[in-house]
């Protein structure tokens, strides 16, 4: 019982309804390569699931292509805690290129 009520909080914090909403701006995308927000979210597909992962990395996709064009340009992303914890514990301060909306 106290499994499935761990796993049932593990859950629920990892949905988009409790995650923080930050945005990002091109200083994400030329602070960290490519290759290091994806080897970030593939460790993180196992703490978020795969449709969050993937919704992330659509809007790190969308605004790697804006800043190309615009300097200025940033995205809200949903960063649940578990996320937020995966990339403090690999060096990754979110607050040095988010804001919190």
């Amino acid at each position: 019982m106290k499994i499935l009520a761990t796993a049932a909080v593990v859950t629920l914090v990892s949905f988009p309804a409790f995650a923080e909403k930050v945005a990002v701006g091109c200083q994400l995308v030329s602070q960290y390569s490519e290759d290091q927000v994806g080897y970030l979210l593939g460790e993180a597909r196992s703490v978020i699931g795969d449709q969050e992962t993937n919704r992330i990395y659509g809007h790190y996709v969308s605004l790697r292509s804006a800043c190309q064009y615009d300097g200025n340009a940033t995205r809200v992303v949903n960063l649940p805690p578990a996320l937020r914890d995966l990339l403090a514990q690999n060096g990754v301060d979110i607050r040095r290129f988010a804001r919190r909306m």
